[in-house]
């Protein structure tokens, strides 16, 4: 088969196809890049470990929302959407604070500094830089990870947000929409610049099951999440929409699938059956991600990292369909060795005949 560009492999393995090898991407806790940068000699990981998708995200933001009457403690930082965080000392994990974790009221919710993101100055140049990455060869996701139900939690609590949608309050309803409506206008920015893929998605899930009913979801969730999708597919009816979640999300592919999900990712092996999922859904769906990076990746040999990579391409990549990678960042606890023994494997038995 010959050799296709990047852009070609991740379209072909998304449209569940057979491409010349088995596309990747790799995304890396920055507390492991000075490792594998030291390692390849370049601080362009991109490039030396061969990812097949480039992203991309609204620029930076000129509003200066007025959140410091929501947060008092003295080493939280907090981003446009006011989420306040304290972190560790890797700046990975965080202990989160809610700006609106105490509302009680609809006018406390009306009065909140919602970012810019709906003012058209946050995604000018974006089809300059999409044509200039599709010259590169590569594919182009538009960002839009934690589309929805994360930012709305993070911002109200986990359980004053579950409150509210169970009793139907009205704090729900406009915190939700809020959020859906940059949503919105992010995603059609992006197919208006010419993205490939839509990467979205929200972890409704824990590894034993989701985190809540699929009625409950579909009441809450589905809308919102069609109408970013709608949003894309009004400008570019091919535009691809990747989703993800971690945890065991098996109750919820269908209704992700009738939604317009074309990509799961991440497929957790440790709560997820590889085998059944590709049996099930793999003539409807692409799987991205796959490689346990709670298990094998961090705490196995580099042999079983080989034989872990080789199981997860020839089943979920069976007859195409995976873009394979760490079902998560690649995280500090993982070697250097089972790292290279992870992109030697995706070299070796990635390649289709």
């Amino acid at each position: 088969m010959a050799e296709m560009t990047s852009r070609e492999r991740v379209l072909t393995a998304a449209r569940r196809q057979v491409p010349d090898r088995v596309p990747r991407t790799m995304p890396i806790e920055r507390g492991v890049r000075p490792l594998l940068a030291e390692h390849f000699g370049t601080d362009d990981l991109f490039c030396a470990m061969r990812m097949d998708m480039a992203g991309i995200s609204p620029g930076p933001t000129g509003h200066k929302p007025k959140l410091a009457p929501y947060f008092s403690h003295p080493d939280a930082t907090w981003d446009e959407w006011g989420r306040g965080r304290i972190w560790d000392n890797s700046m990975h994990y965080a202990e989160y604070l809610y700006p609106l974790a105490n509302a009680e009221t609809v006018d406390e919710v009306l009065a909140y500094p919602w970012p810019d993101l709906q003012e058209p100055y946050r995604y000018a140049g974006l089809p300059e830089c999409v044509e200039e990455l599709h010259a590169q060869g590569l594919s182009v996701s538009g960002h839009l990870g934690e589309a929805v139900f994360e930012i709305a939690w993070q911002i109200r609590s986990m359980e004053r947000l579950l409150e509210d949608m169970m009793l139907e309050d009205e704090k729900a309803i406009l915190i939700l929409d809020a959020i859906t409506d940059c949503r919105v206008v992010a995603a059609r920015a992006y197919a208006k610049a010419g993205a490939d893929i839509l990467s979205t998605g929200d972890d409704v899930a824990m590894q034993s099951g989701l985190m809540m009913s699929r009625p409950f979801w579909r009441r809450w969730l589905q809308p919102r999440l069609s109408r970013i999708i709608e949003a894309a597919r009004e400008v570019n009816p091919d535009i691809l929409v990747w989703y993800h979640s971690d945890g065991k999300i098996n109750d919820l592919v269908p209704d992700l699938m009738a939604t317009g999900v074309n990509i799961l990712n991440p497929v957790q092996p440790e709560c997820v059956d590889h085998s059944w999922l590709k049996a099930t859904y793999g003539d409807r769906l692409a799987f991205s991600g796959g490689l346990g990076v709670q298990s094998v990746l961090p705490f196995g040999t580099p042999d079983e990292v080989r034989d872990h990579v080789k199981a997860t391409i020839e089943t979920l990549g069976a007859g195409g369909g995976l873009i394979v990678g760490p079902s998560h960042v690649i995280e500090r606890d993982t070697s250097l060795e089972n790292i290279l023994a992870m992109l030697a494997a995706i070299d070796e038995y990635g390649v289709y005949d």
